[in-house]
């Protein structure tokens, strides 16, 4: 079912705030989960909301990527809590809630998932030097997006994140909001992904639409500019990385904060061997490596650190860029992450997030994979 939400007083954005306080009238939503920007300052947080009046300060499509949410929703989602909610997330954040729910860290049965054509992001450091600069109104940076499609914002770019996914609109939703190809001055598409989204959309009782005839074009022309960039950027990373040497040389500005862990949403374990005494070393042990070299560079295992991360779940990666957003050292960890991941995926054709009901690549066993790199010929 497809149907068209038109502007409110002229703005989409208020037209967006109206359709999330009629779900939130309905029956079967309890809260809704959406970005909100705070009344103390001009940060835009994930939020969980159950007022109504407080939608007036929603900001569905805006370029703050503070977090990946998907494991915000993780958090909400792991045990019943005997609600409802209806929960909006970038393309990126949904593909982390369903890596997580693979993983036994949440569950959809109390959500109704809105998926949404991702309105790209700047990083945390950009975004806040824009807000200081001049920020545009909501509305504005919205048509700046979907549709001037421009590539910077106020002098800004984009995160390389936003500039290289190949796969920016909505998927495994219950309801999907439609921004490209759509003339935003009159509204926005949705349409439903399953029963239960239908059932809320015929319940709201909003007017039917059809998919605009230039949609599919102009994802293709997203998806092939995006690739075009990703491959640039692969291109650019494995030069940087390619000998231990540079592999060393990039990371020699890590400080072992583990931001770029704590962010990442499919980087789950409840307890890292890197918290623990293994890495704890004695301090005779930092004498003796000093004197063996002559010099040691503290802290130690930095490089390991970040290959036994890329060993753990590269296979899972969703290519949200948080790691690199959250470094303080401004190590660009996604490129190097993501370039990686994406050679993992392929080796077990996997892509993580699209797929609820495909597991994920470590925990099957295949009788004959990989046959020519463990050397073992079976008849």
């Amino acid at each position: 079912m497809m149907i068209k939400l038109a502007t409110e007083e002229n703005s989409l954005t208020k037209g967006l705030q109206q359709f999330f306080k009629r779900l939130l009238a309905t029956e079967e939503i309890d809260a809704l989960f959406l970005p909100v920007r705070l009344t103390a300052s001009s940060s835009i947080m994930p939020s969980l909301v159950t007022d109504a009046d407080q939608i007036e300060n929603a900001v569905p499509l805006s370029p703050a990527f503070p977090l990946n949410s998907g494991r915000m929703v993780s958090r909400l989602s792991y045990k019943l809590s005997g609600r409802k909610t209806a929960v909006l997330l970038r393309p990126c954040e949904m593909r982390a809630f369903i890596e997580l729910i693979k993983l036994k860290q949440g569950s959809r049965q109390e959500l109704i998932l809105i998926g949404m054509d991702c309105p790209k992001a700047l990083t945390a450091s950009d975004y806040t030097a824009y807000m200081e600069k001049d920020p545009l109104a909501d509305d504005a940076y919205i048509q700046k997006v979907f549709s001037e499609k421009d590539d910077t914002l106020n002098g800004f770019h984009f995160s390389s994140a936003c500039q290289t996914c190949e796969n920016p609109f909505p998927v495994n939703a219950d309801i999907n909001i439609f921004l490209h190809g759509v003339d935003l001055s009159e509204g926005v598409m949705m349409d439903s992904g399953s029963e239960s989204g239908q059932k809320i959309l015929e319940s709201l009782k909003m007017p039917e639409a059809s998919m605009p005839a230039n949609r599919e074009e102009i994802v293709a022309q997203i998806k092939e500019a995006n690739s075009i960039a990703n491959s640039a950027m692969v291109k650019d990373i494995e030069e940087k990385t390619n000998s231990i040497p540079k592999l060393t040389a990039f990371f020699d500005r890590c400080i072992n904060c583990y931001n770029c862990r704590n962010m990442c949403p499919v980087c789950y374990c409840k307890e890292c061997v890197f918290n623990t005494d293994v890495f704890y070393h004695q301090p005779v042990q930092y004498h003796q490596w000093a004197e063996k070299k002559g010099i040691v560079k503290l802290p130690t295992d930095t490089v390991f650190y970040h290959l036994t991360r890329l060993a753990h779940i590269s296979h899972a990666c969703v290519g949200c860029g948080q790691c690199s957003n959250a470094c303080p050292s401004d190590i660009n960890v996604f490129e190097l992450f993501k370039s990686v991941a994406q050679q993992t995926q392929a080796a077990f054709e996997y892509s993580p997030g699209t797929d609820e009901n495909d597991p994920p690549p470590l925990s099957v066993f295949h009788e004959k994979e990989f046959e020519d790199i463990i050397g073992i010929e079976r008849e």
